[in-house]
């Protein structure tokens, strides 16, 4: 249900984007108007009417970044292989728009009204994939990280996130990335937490990892519905050191100087996004490979 003043925005969104055929009956009582819209034009109106909604859902956010509108109404991320300026203004269009609607609520809240109104954390389900680009250096010259150094770019395939489960009495506020799936045998690659923030479905996220001394920089964000499971995360990584084979001791690694940079987008691997699963392997942090 809609207000007038909801009304007005909503047929504005649909005029411009086209999605009014024929012609539509308001059944108007009380200064309330009735009206029967199609998913993606419901999906319009309501980030319209509240931007922050848009990082909810899919069709949400491709309501507010139209580009990433794939067939059928999909969300559908660039590749960077094979479309790299497309993979940088989605990464950016993400980024960027969270951080005005970040913005936009802090000048409509105060500080008493977001004590009094606490939101719960974002939560994440344990198989994701990722778009994803990197290069590493150990100080003598840069070189690419993906394809074992043949490549700048993967997509499409598992993310390092895979296997990511909550820690035990925690309370699912921080998560720890398994290197197996099998408890008894695992390995910790990684720690996870998010941040609530003045949007209900956006958190920060902040990324420890074990092999490379690496860590999630901002802008990284989680986006989901409201206390549910994350459904992308956006994030840049920074990594201030590098796995390399112990010469000392037989299969142990040590920490040597290395520098690492990476821009990458992750979703979860679900049937909704199953139109961009890819059979590549995603090198990306492949030191969680190399500390398991």
């Amino acid at each position: 249900m809609l207000s007038t003043t909801g009304l007005l925005v909503a047929v504005a969104v649909a005029m411009a984007s086209g999605s009014l055929g024929a012609p539509i009956v308001f059944n108007l009582t009380n200064d309330i108007v009735s009206l029967p819209v199609k998913e993606d034009l419901a999906a319009k109106v309501a980030v319209a009417i509240d931007p922050g909604s848009a990082f909810c859902s899919p069709e949400g956010l491709v309501a507010l970044i139209p580009s990433l509108r794939g067939a059928g109404g999909r969300l559908q991320l660039p590749d960077p292989g094979s479309n790299l300026a497309a993979f940088f203004a989605a990464h950016q269009a993400l980024t960027r728009s969270v951080e005005v609607a970040l913005t936009q609520s802090v000048l409509t809240t105060t500080p008493k009204l977001a004590a009094a109104k606490p939101y719960p954390a974002l939560t994440f389900g344990p198989n994701w994939r990722s778009a994803e680009l990197g290069l590493t250096t150990n100080g003598t010259a840069a070189a690419f990280i993906e394809g074992n150094g043949t490549a700048f770019t993967s997509f499409g395939g598992p993310s390092f996130l895979t296997g990511i489960t909550p820690v035990p009495g925690t309370q699912n506020s921080f998560y720890q990335v398994l290197v197996t799936s099998n408890p008894a045998n695992s390995k910790v690659a990684a720690l996870v937490t998010t941040a609530p923030t003045n949007l209900p479905c956006v958190n920060q996220v902040l990324l420890s990892q074990v092999a490379s001394s690496g860590t999630w920089m901002p802008p990284s964000y989680a986006l989901g519905p409201k206390g549910g499971d994350a459904f992308l995360i956006v994030d840049y990584c920074v990594d201030l050191a590098q796995a390399a084979p112990s010469a000392a001791h037989a299969q142990q690694t040590v920490m040597v100087p290395g520098a690492s940079l990476f821009r990458a987008i992750h979703w979860a691997d679900t049937p909704a996004f199953a139109h961009m699963a890819t059979g590549q392997t995603s090198i990306m942090h492949n030191h969680k490979r190399a500390w398991g």
